[in-house]
């Protein structure tokens, strides 16, 4: 099945902010493994912050904030609630989402639309928390991860150039990842 027969009613567009996150987060456990000197080497017990990111993403609804279980979240990667926790903190941190509560064992969240965004305009909802932008760079590059700070022009420029991305009527659902998988390009 190709983009044009998909029949998906949920738009979801991933951007770089999801591959930053990966990288500032290995460029981070390996410089915690490396400060004494030894040979970095990877765990199996190392979780793939990337698992986060899509989780993020597949519950995204438009333009609502992101009202994650944390019980139900912490069951599902067999890890305790605390690391789920702690997780979504340095997420924060990184503004790769914005934390705007927690009661209950519910964690609300808005996620920075160069992460994700599912059916709306991106520029609102940077705006909303001044999200930055990110740009990964080619592997040669010591520091892969830029952060271009929130400007109103930056995101109305990503905005022009990927507005087929946010104007499409058929778009990537959870189910359908394969079919349609439209991306933001880097502006």
């Amino acid at each position: 099945m190709n983009a044009a027969e998909c029949t998906c009613e949920r738009p979801i567009c991933t951007g770089p902010g999801g591959l930053a996150a990966m990288h500032l987060h290995q460029r981070q456990i390996r410089a915690e493994r490396t400060a004494d000197g030894r040979r970095f080497r990877s765990r199996r017990s190392d979780f793939q912050i990337s698992r986060t990111v899509f989780y993020l993403v597949g519950h995204l609804e438009g333009d609502a904030p992101v009202r994650l279980n944390l019980g139900e979240m912490a069951a599902l990667y067999d890890r305790s609630e605390a690391l789920m926790l702690a997780e979504l903190d340095w997420f924060a941190e990184h503004r790769f989402v914005h934390l705007d509560g927690r009661a209950d064992g519910i964690v609300r969240l808005w996620v920075n639309p160069a992460v994700a965004v599912c059916g709306a305009d991106p520029r609102i909802a940077a705006a909303r928390h001044s999200f930055p932008y990110f740009t990964v760079e080619d592997a040669s590059s010591e520091d892969r991860v830029c952060v271009h700070e929130y400007s109103e022009d930056l995101w109305e420029a990503i905005y022009a150039g990927n507005f087929e991305a946010f104007t499409r009527e058929t778009f990537l659902s959870p189910d359908c990842r394969v079919c349609c998988s439209p991306r933001l390009t880097v502006v």
